[in-house]
């Protein structure tokens, strides 16, 4: 299952770190209030919806490696607010986890997010002048341990079999994940994401 993600969601991968330019779009507080609020656009609807989903046969948490509270929380350090209500009510156009084997491709998306954010953090840091985890517990994870998450998710992923019907729902999930998170950001970051790949 891994190795069908990591293959099947290269391109869209590099396509929304293309776009979301991190940490370089960041050279000033107001840029990284503009940056967390455009995450959590993308990233409380979809912990939502994954936290809807039967986990039970893969015997995970439901929630697992959830971090919209730890946005809420940067982004009141910031004295932020999400914009325009982005945030806010359920979006009708994030990605459906239906089957199992596509939740399991959305939380691939989110879950991987975090490996990145570690070496995220100590540059917006620097740049700002913050104190380490100071409007960046988003990004450093703050209170979690994003490797044994990770760990626990391929650990569940490697001892079920997987059919091909259900790699290609995995995949097809991870990228309309990826291009969800592109989407949400783009009116709160002001640049248009690159046009999405057809998700099958």
């Amino acid at each position: 299952m891994l190795d069908a993600l990591r293959a099947g969601t290269r391109e869209h991968h590099l396509d929304l770190e293309r776009d979301l330019d991190l940490p370089g779009r960041i050279r000033s507080r107001t840029d990284l209030s503009s940056v967390l609020s455009a995450m959590l656009a993308g990233w409380q609807p979809l912990e939502r919806r994954l936290a809807a989903v039967d986990w039970a046969g893969l015997r995970l948490d439901p929630r697992l490696g959830e971090a919209t509270d730890l946005l809420r929380a940067d982004l009141r350090a910031l004295n932020g607010e999400p914009h325009d209500g982005e945030a806010g009510p359920e979006r009708t156009d994030a990605p459906g986890f239906d089957r199992l084997a596509r939740a399991v491709g959305g939380r691939y998306a989110l879950l991987g997010s975090a490996l990145g954010g570690r070496v995220i953090a100590p540059v917006v840091e620097r740049r700002l002048d913050l104190p380490e985890g100071a409007a960046t517990r988003f990004f450093r994870r703050s209170g979690m341990a994003p490797g044994r998450d990770w760990r626990d998710f391929r650990a569940a992923l490697a001892a079920r079999d997987w059919s091909p019907t259900e790699l290609d729902q995995a995949v097809a999930a991870a990228r309309e994940t990826f291009v969800f998170v592109g989407r949400a950001a783009a009116p709160i970051l002001g640049r248009r994401p690159a046009a999405p790949h057809r998700v099958a």
